[in-house]
């Protein structure tokens, strides 16, 4: 109770400071946007983190080398041009776009692109490089054209440089100005500049005039930080916020009740997945975790949490998608669970005791599930304790190979590629893999060096029905964002879960 009446004075005060600020502020009609946004990005160096929530941030600041569309194809974007020059698929060669300058005026060049993966090559801590773990070299052939080099066929290599942490910095500025002031005044060749930032509270950006594709139409636009749903959700309803993301899906119906207002739940390419620490003894028993499994109600849940738009998943891969497996479905089953259950030696009567750690307020109803997750498994003798932790704790826990529960977390993979689900999920090696299953190293290396799409597919269809059987991670839902504006704004939404508003207008 408590606890609960804190989070309410708190949702309270982080809503009036947002009313009182906004307020003040005044609104240039059709070239202002202002979005209430949950998290601030951890760092400006974009090629440090995989940070999915800062993405939209990033891009509209840096831009990508390639990019996702809504039909999780890649397209051209900074690099306009691809190819591979071997069989082997370990030389890539990109040609970037012409006439593409960063904030300063200068103009990028193939310098940029080397400099940028030399730098994750040299400092291994860069998320960049864990992201590209085969990139060996950059050789520069032409001022705007290079040959990336792979230790071993990289066949994902374009949807590697379109995805997380995958930017291209300019040389000539960082070199300058040096790491620590370029963090402070960072600059990149998207289609905003960074004009003002207030860790925790507030990104301003202002279009930049000589961006590429031209100069955006909303000239300036201002992400302000809002961590309560509540207060995002106040915001936009008042009129103070013209955007309003990841805001609880029970409000979405009365939003759209609201004649000022577009209010949508629509499902996109990241999945809710319960990750098992293999290192935890409780975990190490295979009848344990497909009870577990077998006893979540997914639809109930999307029923109960999502209006019905998200997919209950039964593999860690979303529907459609070139890891799912049609045919593979692990029913909910209580009674099965139970039976499942007894054979590992526990049951109602002598519970199994775990935590269940969730975000609050991170992704939407993500609490809520949470807590409905634990009541079903507890009704069939997993006695569970839900606490709530930060993205930022789970990380650190995770990293370390300290969590000592199940985490509920929702995994982003904007290419939709099964490297990026199951691969980067149940990869041993990696930190923020959980389940640490040796053997499976050799069977990622295979997979990720395939180079016939067909084979590479169909392996990692197989692997999924196997993680399934074993519920090494037990797959929940497919993620779905929530999205309330107001009308009169020209805004798409992507499936990718991009904020993207450099290709936003005011109609």
């Amino acid at each position: 109770m408590v606890k609960a009446l804190r989070k309410s004075v708190m949702g309270l005060a982080l809503g009036a400071a947002l009313m009182m600020g906004w307020g003040a502020a005044s609104q240039a009609a059709g070239s202002e946007l202002k979005i209430a946004f949950p998290v601030d990005i951890p760092s400006w160096d974009p090629t440090s983190v995989t940070f999915p929530a800062g993405q939209s941030i990033y891009k509209a600041v840096f831009d990508s080398p390639l990019f996702v569309g809504d039909d999780l194809q890649v397209a051209p974007r900074l690099i306009e041009s691809w190819e591979w020059v071997d069989e082997q698929g370990q030389a890539l060669k990109v040609k970037l776009r012409d006439k593409v300058k960063f904030h300063d005026g200068s103009d990028m060049t193939a310098e940029d692109l080397k400099f940028t993966f030399d730098r994750a090559i040299n400092k291994k801590t860069l998320a960049l490089n864990g992201m590209l773990p085969t990139l060996t070299s950059v050789e520069v052939t032409g001022p705007l054209e290079a040959i990336i080099h792979f230790s071993s066929p990289t066949p994902t290599a374009p949807k590697g440089l379109a995805f997380l942490s995958a930017y291209i910095l300019p040389k000539a500025y960082f070199e300058k100005v040096g790491e620590e002031q370029f963090l402070k005044r960072p600059i990149g060749a998207g289609p905003y500049k960074l004009s003002d930032y207030q860790r925790g509270s507030r990104i301003t950006l202002e279009a930049f005039e000589d961006y590429w594709q031209g100069a955006p139409d909303l000239k300036q636009v201002v992400f302000e930080i809002v961590p309560d749903s509540s207060a995002r959700v106040a915001a936009v309803e008042s009129g103070r916020a013209d955007v309003s993301v990841q805001i609880p899906v029970r409000e979405i119906s009365r939003l759209e009740k609201n004649p000022k207002l577009e209010a949508k739940v629509y499902p996109y390419s990241e999945i809710y997945i319960l990750q098992m620490p293999s290192y935890v003894d409780s975990f190490k028993d295979v009848h344990v975790r497909r009870a577990m499994n077998m006893a979540i109600d997914k639809a109930g849940l999307s029923r109960a949490f999502y209006k019905n738009v998200a997919q209950p998943l039964s593999v860690l891969a979303t529907k459609g998608s070139p890891g799912d497996v049609p045919d593979l479905n692990i029913p909910f089953d209580k009674k099965a669970a139970v039976e499942e259950l007894a054979k590992a030696g526990y049951s109602t009567q002598n519970p199994l005791t775990i935590t269940l750690y969730s975000t609050n307020n991170t992704f939407p109803s993500d609490y809520d599930l949470a807590r409905a997750v634990a009541q079903m498994w507890s009704q069939i003798g997993v006695q569970t304790t839900v606490e709530e932790i930060t993205v930022a704790k789970y990380l650190e826990l995770s990293h370390s190979s300290k969590l000592t529960g199940v985490m509920l977390y929702s995994w982003a993979n904007a290419t939709g590629d099964p490297e990026i689900f199951t691969g980067r999920i149940l990869d041993p090696r990696l930190r923020f893999s959980t389940w640490k299953e040796e053997r499976l190293a050799g069977t990622l290396d295979e997979l990720n060096r395939q180079m016939d799409e067909e084979k590479r597919v169909a392996g990692y269809q197989a692997l999924n029905r196997e993680a399934a059987q074993q519920a090494w991670s037990l797959p929940v839902l497919q993620s779905i964002s929530t999205i309330a504006y107001k009308k009169g704004l020209k805004l798409n939404t992507y499936q990718t879960g991009y904020i993207l508003p450099q290709e936003y207008s005011w109609q």
